[in-house]
Formats: structure tokens, C-alpha cells, sequence
């Protein structure tokens, strides 16, 4: 069998270099050591050695242990400490989460909405032998320096549809209930109509939200303003135009509604520190080389 040995060509890569904000990440936490989670996103945190404290405001501790797994709602008052030496994955969940192609998650709020789950309570489900072997190769290929955002955002994907595959619906709604609720209306609203309205505040009318209570309800769902969270997903939009077509750089601008080649290289330097004829450069010479 030929060893692992990783390829300049992916290291030089600038989706695996950059890594401020990576989809999916292995942890290994010392004995007495205590860590939260505090980003914008939910995570999964998958132990895979050791035991960890989970304790969430005043309600009783709970231990998770080797082989569970449990779920890190985003802005979370969740303190994890160390009770034995631990080794886990955390992996970052996407704002829209769709367990396959016909099942997002909404679809578990609807069909379990008259149904009560205390959501404060913290809920534990058991790593299976399809989702152990993933975790397998998530850990090596991070310690082979494999970063790659492409490469992990498939990854990320993939553990959503196991468990889809692996676990019934009812066990899916307990342990997704901390993130369901009538949250998951307003931002399939936001992700149906951000595209095609022109301002911030044709897409507070699609909501029936005055523009205060639009900005307000959308901080507490997406964890940033909207013209933030905007420009955001426009930047990833254009980074996949720059490196992923053949459009040249004019007919990105227009297509999404730059004023002048300028403002786009404007836009390109603040949000890729570099401008988009040096961006599309480097990818294209880090595919090719090696």
C-alpha cells in the first residue's frame, strides 16, 4: 500500500490555507483544561478518547464519553471541562442544514411540532461504525495537513446525510431541538429571496418585519447584521466565479451589479486580500504545479 504523503499542490492551495474559520477541526484537550464554543455557527463535538463535562447554566452535568457525541448550539452558554485526557472532532455546522437533497431540517419541526422536548437539556447520541470510520479518516487527514475548505465542506455534508441514513427522526428531533423552532422559518426566507431583492430592506418586507425588528431577528438567527452576513455570502459566490469559470472579470462585475472594474477590485482586495486577477493567478498555478 503506497504511504500517505501530502502533495505540495494541495498545501499551496489557498482553499487549504485558509483555515481562519475550517469547517471541521481535531481537538486534544488536557485533563482539567475547560473550552466553550462561542461562534455563529452550531457544532457537532464528537469525543473519540478521554471524557469531558458538559454542564449548560444551572441544569445537572452531564459526562459525555468515548463513542457520543453531542450538539454546540451557536452563541451558547456551554462549558465543556476535562475530566480525562480528550481527543475530539468538532465539526461546524452549515446555517442552512439539509440532511440530504428532500430533508432539511425544518421538515423536522414539521413534523414534530406538537411534540415537547425540553431544548435546554443536553442530548447525547452514539457514534455508529459507518460515522467511526468517517472520523477515522477526518483525523488522519488533518494530521496529514489535508485543510482543504473544499475538500471539508464535502466532508461536512457527508456526516449530515448519515445521519439522516443512521437515526430515526425521532432521535434527530430530540437531539436537534435546541435549533428548532419558528427561527428556521425566517431563514429559509432569508436564503429563498437575499439574491433577488435589491436592498436590505425590500428582503425586511418579505419578512413582515419593521427594518429594527428585521435587524434584530436576523442577529439572533444568523449571528450578524444582514449586510454583513450579505456581503458574505456574495464574497463566496465571487470567489467561486473568479476561480471555478471561465467569465472574464468584467462579466463577473456586472453580473453581480459592481459599479465600475474598480469597485470590484475593491471589493476583491477587502475580502480576499488580493485582487481577483492575482487570485484566479495563484489558484490556477497551485492546480497546475506539482
Amino acid at each position: 500500500m503506497k504511504l500517505l504523503e501530502p502533495i505540495e499542490k494541495h498545501l499551496n492551495c489557498c482553499d487549504n490555507s485558509n483555515q481562519n474559520e475550517p469547517f471541521i477541526q481535531y481537538l486534544t484537550k488536557m485533563k482539567g483544561e475547560k473550552f466553550s464554543f462561542k461562534t455563529t455557527h452550531a457544532q457537532l463535538l464528537f469525543l473519540l478518547k478521554g471524557e469531558v463535562k458538559c454542564s449548560f447554566k444551572y441544569l445537572e452535568n452531564r459526562v459525555l464519553k468515548p463513542d457520543f457525541f453531542l450538539l454546540i448550539p451557536r452563541e451558547n452558554d456551554y462549558v465543556l471541562e476535562v475530566e480525562e485526557n480528550a481527543e475530539l472532532v468538532a465539526v461546524k455546522m452549515p446555517h442552512k442544514i439539509n440532511f440530504c437533497t428532500n430533508f432539511p431540517l425544518e421538515l423536522l419541526f414539521e413534523l414534530n411540532k406538537e411534540k415537547r422536548v425540553d431544548e435546554l437539556l443536553l442530548h447525547f447520541l452514539e457514534i455508529n461504525e459507518v460515522i467511526c470510520d468517517w472520523l477515522q479518516g477526518i483525523v488522519k487527514s488533518i494530521n496529514y495537513d489535508l485543510k482543504c475548505s473544499y475538500y471539508q465542506e464535502l466532508k461536512q455534508k457527508e456526516i449530515l446525510y448519515y445521519l439522516r441514513a443512521y437515526y430515526s427522526k425521532e432521535e434527530l428531533y430530540t437531539f436537534f431541538s435546541p435549533m428548532l423552532s419558528n427561527n428556521i422559518v425566517f431563514s429559509n426566507l432569508i436564503y429563498q429571496n437575499y439574491e433577488s431583492v435589491k436592498n436590505i430592506n425590500e428582503l425586511a418586507g418579505i419578512t413582515n418585519y419593521s427594518m429594527s425588528g428585521f435587524k434584530k431577528k436576523f442577529a439572533k438567527v444568523f449571528g450578524i447584521s444582514p449586510a454583513v452576513w450579505i456581503k458574505r455570502e456574495k464574497a463566496k459566490k465571487i470567489y467561486y466565479e473568479i476561480n471555478c469559470s471561465l467569465k472574464t472579470f468584467k462579466e463577473i462585475s456586472n453580473e453581480y451589479n459592481f459599479s465600475s472594474p474598480a469597485q470590484f477590485n475593491k471589493f476583491c482586495k477587502k475580502m480576499y486580500s488580493m485582487p481577483p486577477g492575482t487570485l484566479r493567478k495563484n489558484t490556477k498555478k497551485s492546480i497546475l504545479s506539482g
